[in-house]
C-alpha cells in the first residue's frame, strides 16, 4: 500500500460508476476460500464470551461485531486491498482514514431494515463531496433471497438525511447487491442502502469497511470502537496511517491522535 495508488482501466470505470449512481461492485478481489475462512471466523466469534462486549443487534436476525482490527488480524489485508484504496483516495484523498471493520452476519428468518444513508444526519447541510465510502467485503455468497446488501442507485445525488419515504424492498427503486465470496461492495455514504430480507435457509455474513475523509468529526460517532494501542503498534507503517484517530482501550477513553 502506497498513498499513491495508479488506477487501471477497471477501477477508473469503477469509480465513474460510484460516482455516477452511488455504488460498485469490484468482483472476486479475495480468494473464496479466504473470504470463507473469516467468515467462519466471525461466526465463531458470535458464540465467543470473550468477543460479547463488541456484539451488537439481534442474535435471530443481524448482528454487528464492531472492532474487528483490534479481534482478528486477517481482515487486514481486506482494509488495504490496493483496488478499494484506489477508489476511497479518489473520492476521499490519500488522507483518509479507516474509521470501522466490522463482522455483519444476516440470519435466515431476519426482516431486513429500512432503508438509510450513512451519518447524513450529522450535517447542517449535506455536502455535495463525499464524506465517507463504505465497503461490504462479501464473505459468503451474497443472493438475492440471503440478506444482500441493496442501494437505491442516484440516492447520493438527493442530499438525503434519512430516508424521505417508505421504499419497500421489492421496488424497482431498489438494486440488490450481488455477488461470489471475496467480491466488494463500495458506496457513497448519502446513498440509500439497507440489508434485505433473508428468505434463506443459510446465514450471509459481511465484512464492513469505512473510510472517512481527514475533515469528518469522528467526534459524532460514539458507536465506533477505537483502535487498540497493541494492535497499533503491530501493524506496517502504510497501514498505521489509514488509523491516526481514536486510539484507546474502550470507548470512553477514546481520543484522537494525528
Amino acid at each position: 500500500m502506497t498513498a499513491h495508488i495508479t488506477a487501471t482501466h477497471e477501477i477508473e470505470s469503477a469509480i465513474h460508476h460510484l460516482d455516477t449512481y452511488g455504488y460498485c461492485i469490484l468482483t472476486s478481489r479475495m480468494p473464496v476460500d479466504v473470504a470463507g475462512e473469516i467468515a467462519e471466523r466471525c461466526l465463531e466469534m458470535q458464540d465467543d464470551p470473550q468477543y460479547q462486549a463488541y456484539n451488537s443487534g439481534n442474535p435471530n436476525e443481524s448482528t454487528t461485531m464492531s472492532g474487528m482490527y483490534n479481534l482478528d488480524d486477517k481482515v487486514w489485508q481486506f482494509l488495504t486491498h490496493p483496488d478499494v484504496l484506489a477508489i476511497a483516495y479518489h473520492f476521499l484523498g490519500s488522507d483518509c482514514r479507516v474509521t470501522e471493520v466490522c463482522a455483519k452476519p444476516i440470519w435466515p428468518g431476519s426482516l431486513g431494515y429500512g432503508l438509510h444513508v450513512d451519518e447524513a444526519n450529522f450535517f447542517h447541510k449535506v455536502p455535495n463531496v463525499p464524506w465517507l465510502i463504505n465497503t461490504m467485503w462479501m464473505l459468503t455468497d451474497f443472493t438475492e433471497n440471503n440478506g444482500a446488501t441493496a442501494v437505491v442507485p442516484m440516492s447520493h445525488k438527493c442530499h438525503f438525511k434519512q430516508q424521505p419515504t417508505e421504499i419497500p424492498f421489492e421496488s424497482p427503486l431498489v438494486k440488490i447487491a450481488t455477488g461470489q465470496p471475496g467480491s466488494v461492495l463500495l458506496w457513497h455514504g448519502g446513498t440509500l442502502h439497507t440489508a434485505t430480507p433473508n428468505t434463506g435457509d443459510g446465514v450471509r455474513v459481511g465484512l464492513n469497511i469505512a473510510y472517512h475523509a481527514r475533515w469528518f468529526n469522528h467526534y459524532v460517532n460514539t458507536h465506533i470502537e477505537p483502535i487498540w494501542a497493541e494492535t497499533y503498534v503491530r501493524m506496517p507503517p502504510e497501514m498505521q496511517k489509514l488509523f491516526t484517530l481514536r486510539r484507546g482501550r474502550t470507548k470512553s477513553e477514546i481520543y484522537e491522535v494525528g
